[in-house]
């Protein structure tokens, strides 16, 4: 569970993220969650939730960071995100109090996943700052279905990774024409990450779109590599796991 801070700019994000006994910030604990719109990240871990007092208990070495060693290394082909693996992954023990990096510019850590281990609650804040963001524009694509399409977009950016838990949905987002939809999608994967992996959404959905229409979703990506109208690293990605079949 992340709470976003209020005083968050374009720049710099901060958030408090409360970790439940054994929980952890991927979707799975065997995978590493990808940030490539972060240029840096530190954590800073508070320590245990102390129900009978004011202030933390000591957590000592009880929340595990596996993290990737470089930017590039291998992910699933339906996913955005990393399996653990010890031949492109790190992994260290944490204790509370101490500031340590979970992402780094030279790329450690952009796939990354924090392992509470412990049989308590602990709460820790991250603070990341951002890569340039580019602005999303959508407008010219919606001109035909403006006002349903756009709510249609606007339901997936407020529920991030959780539409897929809602088949209806995802149903009535994919309705539209792929003409329409890959460009917008693509657009969207500029959107601010908010904690509910919004950008790993439009990526997933873009692979949904490619099970029947491969060879247009792979055009569209190739365009937005060469205009660079969206963040590099997704647009790699869907063009390594598009082609890999060929």
């Amino acid at each position: 569970m992340k709470k976003r801070n209020k005083l968050d700019n374009s720049e710099v994000v901060r958030r408090i993220i409360v970790l439940p006994p054994h929980g952890f910030t991927a979707d799975r604990i065997d995978l590493l969650s990808p940030h490539p719109e972060a240029r840096k990240a530190r954590i800073k871990i508070f320590g245990k939730i102390n129900p009978t007092k004011k202030g933390f208990k000591p957590l000592i070495k009880e929340l595990r960071f596996d993290y990737s060693l470089t930017r590039n290394i291998l992910t699933e082909k339906s996913s955005a995100y990393a399996t653990y693996s010890e031949k492109y992954c790190g992994r260290q023990l944490k204790s509370w109090k101490n500031w340590f990096y979970v992402v780094k510019e030279n790329g450690m850590g952009n796939f990354h996943n924090l392992i509470n281990i412990s049989d308590e609650w602990v709460i820790v804040l991250l603070e990341k700052d951002l890569l340039d963001q580019k602005t999303i524009n959508i407008v010219p694509h919606l001109k035909k279905l403006p006002q349903l399409l756009q709510e249609k977009i606007n339901k997936i950016e407020q529920s991030g990774d959780e539409i897929f838990r809602n088949k209806a949905l995802i149903s009535e987002a994919l309705q539209f024409p792929d003409e329409i939809l890959i460009p917008i999608f693509i657009q969207m994967l500029n959107v601010q990450e908010t904690g509910k992996h919004e950008n790993c959404t439009f990526f997933a959905l873009l692979l949904k779109l490619a099970k029947n229409n491969k060879d247009l979703v792979l055009k569209e990506v190739k365009q937005a590599m060469t205009l660079k109208t969206a963040p590099n690293y997704y647009l790699e990605d869907l063009e390594r796991k598009l082609t890999k079949n060929y």
